[in-house]
């Protein structure tokens, strides 16, 4: 009797979060749909130098401001004190294949959905090698039609890739 008194309790619960109408579960209030996104990769002159559109979720949208370079595949790994961390810059040092970089990143913003984040690793041992690259992130609207959250491909094109996963859609 108690088994089923339980199974009745857990139906009641699953059917309280459906909406009577629809027989599907409501969205939790605190949830924000992906949006689209367009992100260029830019020139230090201004050119642009490549594009692409990602259907991105809360999470993915705050790590757009995070830079985690990678050296020959290898992670550049933070060392030391982080020399400045604010929303509009971040300042550290970082070594990878042995070697010790500083990282350099700000970001200038239009407005919440439409910023620029320019990047700069310069290598601290050794002269040249220096990586400049800046990145426009606009969100356009809603992620189109079989886009999720990760989902990456060019303009007007099917995702090609995901974010989230690695591989292709799906």
């Amino acid at each position: 009797m108690l088994r089923k008194g339980l199974m009745f309790a857990g139906l009641l619960l699953a059917l309280a979060g459906c909406d009577q109408k629809s027989g599907q579960a409501d969205a939790p209030r605190h949830f924000t749909p992906p949006a689209l996104w367009r992100v260029e990769v830019v020139e230090d002159s201004g050119g642009q130098t490549g594009v692409v559109q990602v259907c991105a979720n809360p999470e993915l949208i705050s790590s757009f401001t995070r830079v985690e370079p990678r050296v020959n595949g290898q992670p550049c790994q933070t060392y030391g004190k982080v020399a400045k961390d604010d929303a509009d810059e971040h300042i550290e040092r970082c070594a990878a294949g042995g070697l010790r970089y500083g990282l350099y990143v700000t970001t200038q913003r239009r407005s919440a959905d439409d910023f620029t984040v320019r990047f700069a690793l310069q290598p601290l041992q050794a002269a040249g090698g220096k990586v400049v690259q800046a990145r426009r992130y606009q969100r356009i609207g809603d992620c189109p039609s079989g886009w999720k959250a990760g989902d990456q491909g060019k303009p007007g094109g099917a995702p090609t890739s995901s974010l989230l996963s690695g591989q292709g859609p799906g």
